[in-house]
C-alpha cells in the first residue's frame, strides 16, 4: 500500500510539474496584465438590392473625411433603399441618414428613425438623385455614435437585375465547372497569365478559371459590394472564405476577392472584366512545414517576411496576419490577426488593412506597424496606424503608439506608409503627415520638427523603413542639401549639391542612397509647355563622401529615375533651344550587394495547387509538429496616441479599380494609365470623375463649344503653350495627361471637353471627336478639320512622348 502512494505521489507531481511546464509554454512570459483582441463589437450595416444582400459597411467611431470614402455605390429604386441592421449585442436607439454631394460640402438632406427595426426603409426625394450623392448613416449605440459611408445613386437605368443575376451564375458555374454556360466563351485568354490560382483574370484560360481540380465550397456568408454602378456598366467585388482539395490536408482554407465588370447591351450580357485572388489561411494545425521550409501554399509571390541574423527565426505576412517562426525552439505563433479564429462573424471578411513589418533584431524580437481600418480591439472602428513591438523571449506584444486619421482606410494606410518608423532601442517614432517629418521621444512624448514643407519628390525612404532622405533647404528645384538618416540609430549625414546646383533624393539601393543634381540654367519646358528642371548627374553614395557610381552625360538629361531592386531606370530628355523631348530610358545598377540569408522566398508547382510559395531553410526543418503559441498584448503600458494635423494636398487624383483603392497620384495622366490598366476610374481630390474605363459613346463630336475651340487654337497659334492655353481658354483644373493614349482622351472628349495634343517638333492639334476608329482633330496651324485611326494620332505624337492636355470643369 506504501508502494503504491509513492507511486500516485510520484505520478501526481509529474502531472503538476507537466501542467506548469505546459503553462509556461504555452503563454510564456505573459502575465495577469495581457489581453487578446477580443470580438468585434460595432454593428453592421448592409442592403437590399433586386433580390441580392449587396455592401456590408463597416462602422467608424469618427466622422470622416468623406472624399476619400467611396468604396461602394448603393443603387436606389423608385426613392426607397431597404437598409439592414446587424445589431449583434449593441442596441441602436436611434438612426441618422443624411445626403451630400460627393465632395461633402453642401448637406442635401437629413433624416431620422427612432428606435429602428432590423429593417428599416429608407426614403428620398424624387429631384435628389440627380447625380451620384454620399449617404451618411448615423447609429446612436448605447453610449457612442457609429457612421457608415456608401455613395448613391438612381439606379432605375442601370440594368441591375440583369447585371446581379448574370453575375450571380457566372460565379455559381464557374466554382461548380459547369461547361456551356458561357464561362469560357466569356474570357479573352492569352496564355501569357502563367500557371497559377492566386491570380486568375478575364485573359486566364478556363480551367484556371473554373478552379482547376481544387473543387471549391464556400464557407460561411459571402459579402456582395458595388463599387461602381451606372447605365453602361456595373462592377461588384465578391468576399468570401472557401475550402478546397489539399496535397498535405485534405482540404485547405482559403480567402477570396472576385472582381466583375459587366454590361447589359440590349439584352445581351457582357464580361467586360474579371479578376480573381485566392489567398491561403495559413494554419498551423495542419501540415505546414515540409523538410525544406514553411509551406505557405497558394498565396502572394511578394509575401513580406524578416529573417533573423542567426537565420533560425521568421516573421512573415499572409492573408492579413502576421506569423513567427522559431526554428530553435520549434515553436509557431500568431502575432497579429483581425481574424476570430473562434466566431464565424461575416465581419472576420473585413480586409481593409496592411501589417508592415518593419525591423528584427538580433533577439528575434520584432517592431511592426498595422495600418488601415482597425476591424476590433481597443482601436476598433478607428482608423490609423498602430506600432507594435513583439518580446519573443516573453512571447508578448506591447502597442507602442497609434497614429490616427479620419482617411478612408486604403488611403491613410498608403499616406502614412511613405514614412512610419519605430526604433525600440530608442523609443523614438518617426511619421511623415502632412508635409512635416516629426521625430517623437515616446518616454517624454516630445515632438521634434525635422523637416517640414515637404511635398512629393522632396524625400524618399528605403524598402524597410529604416532609411530617409528628405531635403532641408529650399524647394524641390532649389535644395541645396539632402539629410540621409538612419532612423534605428538615429545617426545622419548630409549631402552637398555642386556648386551653382541643385540635389533632390530619388532612392535607396539597399543601403546606398541615389541622388540627383539640377541646375537653375537647365530649366525648361517640355513640348506640352510643362516647366522641368532635368538633372544633369545622379549619384549612387555609400556616405557622405563616398560616391560608388555616377550617370551624367554631355548629350542628354534625366527627367526622372525609378529605383526597383538593384536597377536605376533613367527616364531621359534631350535638349533643343529651351525644349526637351523625350528619348529613350537608360539604366545604372549598384554596387551594393544584399545580404544573403539562411531562409529564403521560393515558389514551387505541384499538380493539384501548381504554383505555391515555400519559405525555404538551407538546412532544411528536421520537427515538423511545431507548438503553437498566441501571444498576448500587455495592457500594463498606455500606448501614446500621437495626432497630426491632416493637412490638405494639391491635385490629386484617387484611381479605384478591380473593385478596390489603386493608389493615389499627383499628375493625371499616371493616374489614367494605371486605371485603364485595372478597368478603373480616376476621381479628383474633390470627387469629381477625371475618367472611367469604358463608359463613354462609341461615337461624339463636340459641336456646341465653336467658341472655345477657336480661341484655344488662336492661342496655341499665337506661341503659348499647351498648359497656357488650356489654362487661359478652359479654366477649371489643368490636366497633364502625358503618356496617355489617344483612346484613353476619348472619354475626355466626351464629356465636352477640347483636348490638346502636342507632337516632338512643337505642332499641335485639338482633338474634338471620334468614332469607333478614328479620332477627328484640328490641325492647330492652318485650322483644317482631319480625322485619323488612333493609332495614327499616337504616333503622330509620340514624339513627345504623347503629350496630351486638357481641363476638368
Amino acid at each position: 500500500m506504501k508502494r503504491r502512494l509513492i507511486h500516485a505521489g510520484i505520478l501526481a507531481a509529474v502531472f503538476v510539474v507537466a501542467v506548469i511546464v505546459f503553462s509556461y509554454v504555452t503563454n510564456r512570459g505573459n502575465n495577469n496584465m495581457t489581453a487578446d483582441l477580443g470580438s468585434a463589437t460595432l454593428p453592421s450595416v448592409s442592403f437590399a438590392c433586386q433580390g441580392y444582400e449587396v455592401n456590408y459597411l463597416t462602422g467608424y467611431t469618427q466622422e470622416m473625411d468623406v472624399t476619400t470614402m467611396r468604396d461602394s455605390i448603393t443603387p436606389v429604386i423608385d426613392q426607397t433603399l431597404e437598409m439592414h441592421i446587424q445589431t449583434y449585442d449593441a442596441r441602436v436607439r436611434s438612426l441618422d441618414y443624411e445626403v451630400y454631394t460627393l465632395d461633402g460640402s453642401s448637406q442635401l438632406s437629413r433624416e431620422s428613425v427612432d428606435e429602428p427595426q432590423e429593417t428599416v426603409s429608407l426614403t428620398f426625394d424624387g429631384g435628389l438623385l440627380t447625380e451620384e450623392r454620399l449617404l451618411l448613416l448615423t447609429l446612436h449605440v448605447d453610449d457612442q455614435e457609429v457612421y457608415y459611408y456608401t455613395r448613391i445613386a438612381d439606379g432605375a437605368e442601370f440594368s441591375l437585375p440583369e447585371c446581379l443575376k448574370y453575375i450571380s451564375d457566372y460565379h455559381v458555374n464557374a466554382m461548380g465547372k459547369v461547361e456551356n454556360v458561357g464561362v469560357g466563351a466569356a474570357l479573352e485568354p492569352t496564355g501569357e497569365e502563367g500557371t497559377n490560382f492566386y491570380h486568375v483574370t478575364i485573359h486566364s484560360d478556363y480551367d484556371h478559371v473554373s478552379w482547376g481540380s481544387l473543387q471549391p465550397q464556400v464557407t460561411g456568408t459571402e459579402r456582395w459590394k458595388i463599387t461602381e454602378s451606372n447605365s453602361t456598366y456595373t462592377s461588384v467585388i465578391l468576399e468570401y472564405q472557401v475550402q478546397c482539395a489539399g496535397e498535405e490536408n485534405e482540404r485547405d482554407l482559403y480567402t477570396v476577392k472576385e472582381f466583375f465588370r459587366v454590361r447589359n447591351a440590349s439584352g445581351t450580357m457582357y464580361l467586360l472584366d474579371y479578376d480573381r485572388t485566392m489567398e491561403q489561411i495559413f494554419d498551423p494545425t495542419q501540415t505546414v512545414l515540409s523538410e525544406k521550409g514553411i509551406l505557405l501554399g497558394i498565396t502572394d509571390p511578394d509575401v513580406p517576411y524578416l529573417v533573423s541574423e542567426e537565420g533560425n527565426r521568421v516573421a512573415f505576412v499572409q492573408g492579413g496576419e502576421l506569423w513567427y517562426y522559431n526554428q530553435e525552439a520549434d515553436e509557431m505563433s500568431l502575432l497579429f490577426s483581425f481574424m476570430d479564429s473562434e466566431s464565424k462573424d461575416i465581419r472576420n471578411l473585413t480586409d481593409e488593412h496592411e501589417i508592415r513589418l518593419l525591423r528584427m533584431d538580433g533577439d528575434g524580437n520584432v517592431t511592426f506597424a498595422v495600418c488601415g481600418y482597425m476591424n476590433r480591439g481597443s482601436h476598433e472602428g478607428e482608423v490609423g496606424a498602430a506600432i507594435y513591438y513583439y518580446q519573443a523571449e516573453q512571447n508578448n506584444i506591447d502597442e507602442k503608439a497609434f497614429i490616427p486619421s479620419s482617411k478612408s482606410a486604403a488611403v491613410a494606410s498608403e499616406e502614412l506608409g511613405k514614412l512610419v518608423y519605430y526604433s525600440v532601442d530608442r523609443e523614438m517614432l518617426y511619421v511623415l503627415a502632412g508635409g512635416t517629418l516629426y521625430e517623437i521621444n515616446m518616454e517624454n512624448e516630445e515632438q521634434t520638427v525635422l523637416a517640414e514643407g515637404l511635398e512629393e519628390g522632396q524625400y524618399v525612404t528605403s524598402d524597410d523603413g529604416q532609411l530617409a532622405a528628405y531635403q532641408t533647404s529650399g524647394t524641390l528645384y532649389e535644395a541645396s542639401e539632402v539629410t540621409v538618416m538612419d532612423l534605428e540609430i538615429g545617426k545622419s549625414y548630409t549631402v552637398q549639391a555642386d556648386q551653382d546646383a541643385s540635389i533632390r533624393p530619388l532612392g535607396f539601393v539597399n543601403t546606398d542612397f541615389v541622388c540627383g543634381m539640377s541646375r537653375q540654367s537647365d530649366a525648361g519646358r517640355t513640348v506640352s509647355g510643362e516647366e522641368v528642371y532635368p538633372m544633369y548627374k545622379v549619384e549612387i553614395r555609400s556616405s557622405a563622401k563616398k560616391v560608388q557610381r555616377t550617370y551624367q552625360s554631355d548629350s542628354d538629361y534625366v527627367l526622372s529615375v525609378e529605383v526597383s531592386g538593384g536597377m536605376i531606370n533613367l527616364d531621359r530628355v534631350v535638349k533643343s533651344g529651351d525644349s526637351y523631348t523625350q528619348i529613350a530610358a537608360s539604366q545604372i545598377t549598384s554596387n551594393a550587394e544584399k545580404k544573403e540569408s539562411n531562409i529564403s522566398l521560393e515558389s514551387y508547382v505541384t499538380d493539384l495547387k501548381e504554383t505555391q510559395m515555400r519559405l525555404t531553410f538551407a538546412d532544411g526543418i528536421p520537427d515538423r509538429n511545431p507548438k503553437v503559441l498566441r501571444p498576448k498584448q500587455v495592457l500594463y503600458e498606455q500606448p501614446a496616441q500621437v495626432a497630426f494635423e491632416e493637412t490638405g494636398e494639391g491635385d490629386v487624383y484617387y484611381v479605384y479599380g478591380t473593385g478596390r483603392f489603386q493608389g493615389s497620384y499627383d499628375r493625371a495622366g499616371d493616374a489614367i494609365v494605371k486605371a485603364d490598366e485595372v478597368s478603373g476610374v480616376v476621381v479628383s481630390g474633390d470627387q469629381k470623375y477625371v475618367w472611367e474605363r469604358g463608359n463613354r459613346y462609341l461615337e461624339y463630336l463636340i459641336t456646341d463649344r465653336d467658341d472655345a475651340v477657336n480661341a484655344l487654337r488662336e492661342r496655341l497659334a499665337g506661341g503659348a503653350s499647351a498648359v497656357d492655353a488650356v489654362q487661359e481658354v478652359l479654366g477649371g483644373q489643368t490636366l497633364d495627361l502625358t503618356g496617355c493614349t489617344t483612346e484613353e482622351m476619348l472619354y475626355i472628349v466626351n464629356n465636352n471637353m477640347p483636348v490638346v495634343g502636342v507632337g516632338g517638333d512643337g505642332s499641335s492639334v485639338i482633338l474634338i471627336g471620334y468614332d469607333q476608329s478614328y479620332v477627328t482633330y484640328i490641325e492647330t496651324a492652318t485650322g483644317n478639320r482631319t480625322a485619323i485611326s488612333y493609332e495614327q494620332m499616337d504616333s503622330l505624337l509620340a514624339g513627345s512622348g504623347r503629350t496630351f492636355i486638357s481641363a476638368l470643369e
